[in-house]
């Protein structure tokens, strides 16, 4: 969508819009459409997540200046070899941190859905024993959530830098 003028003012505008829409009000919707089962939880996730990935993607690649695309061009490099050899190397590592820092709006998200239509998950569990006022036991998975959440960000930062070795020299 950043490289392509065609895609910008095709899918531009409907992004932005539907990034402004907040996606728990749209939750009964999702429900509605696609039942009470996982389908609607990940549509939540995906609806809540996706179009702020998608943004920052977008200005991510018009970041990139002018020239590098100036000299594929140069160099007979047709679109997709602009897209995959200059754009994809110098935008995919700053994509995966928007990533990985939206994680919690994804556990919020899952949160939230199973709340509302789960029987079981750390979520349900969690708004179960809220009912009662358990804090003995609503503590424990709150402090359970973090722990994965914290690992799977420890685990994908480690793998970024692994990957994108030469970013942090």
């Amino acid at each position: 969508m950043g490289l392509f003028p065609v895609f910008d003012h095709l899918l531009y505008r409907f992004v932005l819009f539907f990034d402004k829409i907040p996606a728990l009000a749209l939750l009964p919707i999702l429900f509605i459409v696609f039942g009470l089962g996982e389908t609607a939880k990940i549509a939540l996730i995906v609806i809540g997540v996706a179009p702020t990935i998608i943004l920052d993607t977008y200005l991510r690649v018009k970041e990139i200046p002018n020239e590098h695309l100036t000299k594929g061009m140069t160099l007979r490099a047709n679109s997709q070899e602009i897209v995959y050899k200059i754009v994809l190397p110098q935008i995919m590592p700053k994509v995966l941190d928007t990533i990985r820092l939206n994680f919690k709006a994804v556990i919020l998200f899952l949160i939230a859905g199973e709340a509302l239509a789960a029987e079981a998950g750390l979520g349900y569990r969690i708004f179960v024993v809220r009912r009662y006022m358990d804090m003995a036991t609503i503590i424990p998975y709150v402090l359970w959530i973090s722990l994965l959440a914290f690992l799977i960000d420890y685990f994908l930062r480690k793998w970024i830098q692994k990957k994108y070795v030469w970013l942090h020299q």
